[in-house]
């Protein structure tokens, strides 16, 4: 489709602010992880330095992103939280405190669910929109994600390359599946390297910081060229440190100047589901 000032292609920054949780969660696994303080330290790097960091770019090119975030973190920092919203962003779910794992029925997860919207409506005076799941979830339970639970858009995962009206349980819903481009564009799985909790599993080294900022700009060519969209997965916690800081920059300049020739619209999710649901309900309508 052709999106907002013709642009080919929608793209929405998208940052995953687990902080110190992810870090917990493996370490909880190994003998004496609990005593093991650099994985935390760098979760709690995220949200205390990279959020700032990042968010101070994001002005300087005049750009929103939507900030995943658990809603453990939306109560130990709700004040960032509500800075985030603030400066013109959106916050989205995340899971509570990236466990993946939602409960193990239907009821379970709708209460999990409903848990963290209440947290995000209680500190931030706002429910989550968008979903990205931590975790698999049933087809019951996605389906009630978007229609009685009031999801506007999924970006979970593998999803695909473009956006299209999320299928759940089988049935078309009015919401929307905008891309997580998780393997292509995560900054996580290609930048970071920490050797207790092992991540990544094997020990692999290091990529050069412009070796994934080259593939990112792969993939937003490829998203201009076949009319894609989607959102990253990138983690305060890696791209604010210091030199990952320099290369997002290199990105918001290389997306505001596509930008300006018209080939790419960036905004947040939220605003990308609501342009495509306006432009394409009437053929939802006539379809169902």
């Amino acid at each position: 489709m052709i999106w907002k000032n013709g642009a080919k292609t929608a793209f929405a920054i998208g940052f995953d602010v687990d902080g110190a949780t992810i870090w917990r969660n493996k370490a909880v696994l190994l003998n004496g992880g609990d005593r093991f303080l650099k994985g935390p330290s760098i979760g709690r790097y995220g949200p205390e330095v990279g959020v700032p960091r990042l968010l101070d770019i994001l002005d300087d090119h005049d750009l929103n992103a939507t900030w995943f975030i658990p809603a453990e973190n939306i109560e130990k920092y709700y004040d960032l939280a509500c800075h985030i919203l603030d400066r013109g962003h959106e916050l989205s779910h995340h899971d509570y405190d990236h466990r993946g794992e939602y409960g193990k029925t239907v009821d379970e997860q709708i209460e999990y669910i409903g848990k963290c919207q209440d947290i995000f409506l209680k500190y931030t005076g706002v429910k989550a929109l968008g979903f990205r799941g931590t975790g698999g979830i049933l087809p019951e339970t996605e389906e009630w994600l978007y229609t009685e639970g009031g999801f506007t858009y999924s970006s979970c995962g593998i999803a695909g390359e473009s956006c299209d009206w999320v299928i759940a349980n089988g049935k078309k819903t009015k919401a929307v599946n905008i891309p997580c481009r998780d393997e292509m564009m995560d900054d996580y799985m290609q930048t970071v390297m920490n050797s207790y909790p092992q991540v990544l599993v094997g020990m692999p080294r290091i990529a050069p910081y412009r070796n994934p900022y080259e593939n990112w700009i792969n993939e937003i060519e490829g998203m201009i060229r076949y009319g894609n969209s989607g959102s990253p997965a990138f983690h305060p916690q890696i791209a604010g440190t210091p030199g990952r800081a320099v290369v997002f920059d290199d990105l918001c300049k290389y997306l505001k100047a596509k930008e300006a020739e018209g080939k790419i619209w960036c905004s947040t999710c939220m605003d990308i589901a609501d342009y495509f649901i306006k432009e394409n309900m009437e053929d939802w309508d006539e379809q169902n």
